[in-house]
């Protein structure tokens, strides 16, 4: 395993023809913190919280391009009454990792409660995709080296934090939210990595749209966590098997 020193030497030399916002910040078995996609020119727009109202209609303004979705498993809504959402996602080649199953700070938790949070959210994208996630974002943005230590006991390759943060899910107005998004796109070509909620309407309905013709009209290419780091990137599940029939355990 590559010290974080040997990391960020690499990252340097690579800096000559990709634009590295920042090195990864290695962990046990290969897990690593990113703040940042890698790829001068690319931005990746995240949305976490759902599934609930608006995850679709938030995917088909990508047209060609790609987001990516954490989700949790009981937060607004019940994962498994968004079977088809999930899975038309999924489809439409968007990037999905998990969030934990109800949205607690991690750090707050004991380990066995920290593996409940995991554990509960994995079974159901395995038994909605048949795909275990490896890509996972902390609620609130929280973890310590208890909470590191058992996502890479899980197997997870990747946790992911943000450079911009449009600050819909504390209750920000769409214009600073807007705001935010021209910061960004100001920046080109800095790779970049933007916190956004899947979950308030306003933000389906105004930021989006506007983010994606802003960023694209500056020049940037949107695309999904695992992309926007090029070579570091990896495909972000683990296969598991075919996706499963609901039956009288697909409940929250």
């Amino acid at each position: 395993m590559f010290t974080k020193t040997a990391l960020t030497a690499l990252f340097s030399v690579l800096a000559a023809s990709v634009t590295v916002n920042a090195a990864p910040t290695a962990r046990q078995n290969g897990l690593q913190v990113i703040n940042s996609c890698y790829n001068s020119g690319q931005v990746a727009l995240t949305y976490d919280d759902g599934p609930y109202n608006y995850e679709n209609d938030i995917a088909n303004q990508f047209g060609d391009q790609k987001a990516t979705f954490f989700l949790n498993g009981n937060n607004y809504v019940c994962i498994y009454d968004r079977v088809d959402q999930v899975r038309a996602l999924h489809a439409a080649g968007h990037t999905l990792g998990s969030h934990t199953w109800s949205h607690k700070d991690l750090t707050t938790l004991s380990e066995g409660e920290i593996h409940e949070e995991l554990e509960k959210v994995e079974n159901a994208f395995i038994k909605i995709l048949g795909l275990k996630p490896l890509y996972f974002r902390p609620p609130y943005g929280s973890y310590n080296d208890l909470v590191l230590s058992v996502l890479a006991q899980r197997g997870y390759k990747k946790v992911f934090l943000w450079t911009d943060d449009t600050g819909d899910a504390n209750g920000e107005s769409v214009q600073y939210s807007q705001g935010v998004i021209d910061g960004v796109a100001n920046s080109y070509p800095e790779p970049k990595m933007v916190l956004e909620h899947s979950v308030i309407d306003t933000t389906a309905s105004q930021v989006v749209p506007y983010a994606i013709n802003r960023l694209n009209n500056a020049g940037y290419q949107l695309v999904a966590v695992d992309t926007c780091l090029g070579d570091a990137g990896e495909w972000p599940y683990e296969w598991v098997g075919e996706p499963g029939t609901p039956d009288g355990s697909w409940y929250c």
